[in-house]
């Protein structure tokens, strides 16, 4: 993550307005000076040792810092988290996933971890049945009017009373055994992670301690061709016995509890299935790591937010049911993904065949998950069986468009394909819907119905839901890729391109608004052309020449496109010079991710003043005699004035969420 001023001035904002005007300072030194000592964080703040002790116990216990300590000295270095910081902007989006796919107490108790930082099993466990308690006596502190107090990060003090009722009504009459089943299905979904004596080391710190510990064998240094494949061999074995450390409870529940075939499913109080019959006995396990501390998994966090982006997007250009069967794919897919970029400092290359062509997931699993409220047979239509060519429809394409390689050798080893050529394999299970009337049985009850044709119900779903996953795979995004024939066909997602797509469309977007249809016109020849001549562009754009050079000037002094000049002779003459002009895609994606984050600092910077500006108004609103009871302890001109800056603050904390949409694509997904 590049760290500009912008973003280092968001990154303070929000530490100044969630844990205080102390910490922000320390945070604000460290990303300006890098690397530091408490004795220099002392000297380099102005602040006396004690008050630099509490700010970095803060940022220790918030997760906002790496530190590390000199094995022969023993003095410590702290170094600031940029991407932990930046991502407490997200902290209301992370709720409201988890509450949407895994229901209230999920978000009970991560909700719970984001306010401590971490925190141990037990902790949880019995902070669930503390707030429990309070919501049951009323004591969560909502306004009666629907209006609540919302912080800088998006999150609302309480929660409604239509929104929190009984858990148990969820069919748990221990509140305990709820609180370890959510926490059990959380770690397995990859939300929650165990904190190991490496989870405060950056990633830096940590291979270099990996290299200094393989080369203390070796005084004069690793040498040929040999020792240094040896050398790297062992770092990516280390990193990787490291990585396994927090995964040990996750493998552990999910060998014990999350079956390949679960039938036992019951329903949430948000409406989705859970498979809650194989977290029947996660207490007993749980019971043993009573002492293990938990935190909220960032990056896996981040996997989920675009699983529902790209949903959103299918949803936009195919249609809701299909981009319904796409969101559970994703969901069934994203198991087998930790995060959504790759960190090329510490990740291990595996060896498996995934690591080429990327994890993939069958038809089935695919149907084993999906919501039976899902009605599959609406959204497409159903054309005559003899005009669909099945050899097209159903082709598969075993790798990624971006591998295919620009020069082929003379031969071919035994067993090697041509990629990419068009003499590849198609899936022979959908060539006609009788294939599926001997395989009905999808985990559901109900699945020995028949239609009038003699065929069970399961097996017309199943495929139908093949019909969304094909549509899926033919669009020109590439949503899916129809990867393999095993168990009525496998499915990967190419999140590469995929994402380009989506990049592109988000910045033909702002391009559009800013500079008009000309402008993007522009833009798309010259992303799609290359470097072009100033006499070249008006043929091809279809504009007049003065119109173009108009253009082009604007969105020069923008930043979004530059131009070189050619001369053709030494005198440099400008009508001896060729300008070429061009569209530098990275550049502009930089440019859109500053200017992104500088607005970001101005809605808080602005936010800010107008809270500085009603607070004798929002100090007398926090008072405990008067929360939730606003409309009557207030006088009728103070209660429309509070009303009016709620109604604004939403907007401000709206436009902060939306700026982050446009982050989290360019950069982060």
């Amino acid at each position: 993550m590049l760290v500009t001023k912008n973003v280092t001035e968001l990154c303070v904002l929000l530490i100044s307005e969630l844990y205080g005007q102390l910490p922000s300072r320390i945070f604000d030194d460290l990303l300006a000076r890098g690397r530091s000592t408490i004795v220099q964080i002392t000297q380099h703040t102005s602040l006396n040792f004690r008050q630099v002790r509490h700010g970095i116990a803060v940022l220790i216990q918030m997760n906002l810092v790496f530190h590390d300590t000199d094995p022969d000295s023993g003095v410590v270095c702290y170094e600031a988290n940029s991407y932990a910081a930046y991502n407490l902007v997200r902290i209301g989006k992370i709720l409201d996933m988890v509450h949407t796919k895994y229901g209230r107490s999920a978000e009970t108790l991560v909700h719970e971890v984001l306010v401590r930082g971490h925190a141990r099993i037990s902790d949880l466990s019995q902070a669930f049945q503390d707030r429990h308690d309070e919501r049951r006596n009323g004591t969560n502190g909502v306004s009666q009017n629907g209006y609540s107090h919302v912080n800088g990060n998006g999150m609302t003090n309480g929660v409604g009373d239509s929104e929190m009722e009984d858990h148990g009504k969820d069919g748990y009459t221990d509140l305990e055994a709820q609180a370890y089943d959510s926490l059990a299905q959380l770690m397995v979904a990859g939300i929650l992670e165990p904190v190991t004596s490496t989870s405060f080391q950056s990633p830096q710190d940590l291979r270099n301690m990996v290299e200094q510990e393989y080369l203390a064998d070796y005084p004069t240094g690793v040498r040929g061709a040999k020792q240094t494949s040896e050398f790297e061999k062992h770092v990516r074995d280390k990193l990787r016995g490291i990585q396994s450390e927090s995964t040990r409870l996750k493998k552990k529940l999910g060998a014990e509890f999350m079956p390949e075939h679960s039938s036992k499913r019951t329903k949430l109080t948000n409406g989705a299935v859970s498979n809650t019959s194989t977290f029947e006995n996660a207490k007993f396990v749980l019971l043993e790591e009573l002492d293990t501390v938990l935190r909220v998994n960032y990056d896996k966090c981040t996997v989920e937010l675009r699983n529902l982006r790209l949903k959103q997007y299918a949803e936009d250009f195919i249609g809701t049911v299909t981009a319904q069967v796409y969101e559970t794919l994703l969901g069934v897919l994203s198991k087998k993904i930790p995060r959504c970029q790759v960190d090329k400092s510490i990740e291990v290359e595996e060896d498996d065949d995934d690591s080429f062509t990327g994890p993939r997931v069958t038809t089935q699993e695919v149907f084993e998950q999906l919501s039976p409220t899902i009605d599959v047979f609406a959204g497409i239509g159903f054309p005559q069986e003899d005009t669909i060519d099945i050899r097209r429809a159903e082709k598969i394409r075993r790798y990624p468009p971006q591998l295919k390689g620009s020069t082929l050798r003379r031969e071919l080893e035994e067993g090697e394909e041509i990629v990419g050529s068009d003499d590849e394999d198609y899936d022979h299970s959908g060539e006609a819907a009788a294939n599926f009337s001997h395989h009905g049985q999808n985990g559901f009850a109900d699945d020995n119905a028949q239609t009038d044709d003699g065929v069970p119900v399961g097996a017309h779903r199943l495929h139908q839901m093949r019909q969304h996953l094909l549509v899926l795979a033919e669009s020109k995004q590439g949503f899916v890729r129809h990867c393999g024939a095993h168990d009525f066909g496998e499915w990967t997602v190419d999140f590469e391109p995929l994402m380009q797509h989506l990049r592109f469309a988000e910045l033909d977007t702002i391009i559009e608004n800013r500079f008009g249809r000309q402008g993007l016109r522009l833009t798309r020849i010259l992303r799609e052309k290359g470097k072009l001549d100033d006499k070249t562009l008006p043929s091809l754009a279809l504009m007049k020449k003065s119109d173009v050079h108009v253009k082009m000037v604007e969105m020069q002094m923008a930043g979004f496109l530059d131009v070189q000049e050619v001369p053709r002779d030494n005198n440099r003459a400008a009508a001896r010079t060729i300008f070429l002009w061009y569209f530098d895609l990275d550049r502009t994606l930089q440019l859109m991710l500053d200017n992104s984050c500088k607005s970001m600092v101005r809605c808080l910077v602005r936010l800010d003043v107008e809270r500085r500006k009603r607070k004798d108004l929002l100090t007398t609103a926090e008072r405990k005699d008067v929360r939730g009871r606003e409309e009557e302890m207030l006088t009728g001109e103070k209660y429309n004035e509070y009303v009016e800056f709620l109604e604004m603050e939403k907007k401000f904390l709206g436009q902060i969420m939306r700026l982050d949409d446009i982050i989290a694509v360019l950069r982060d997904y």
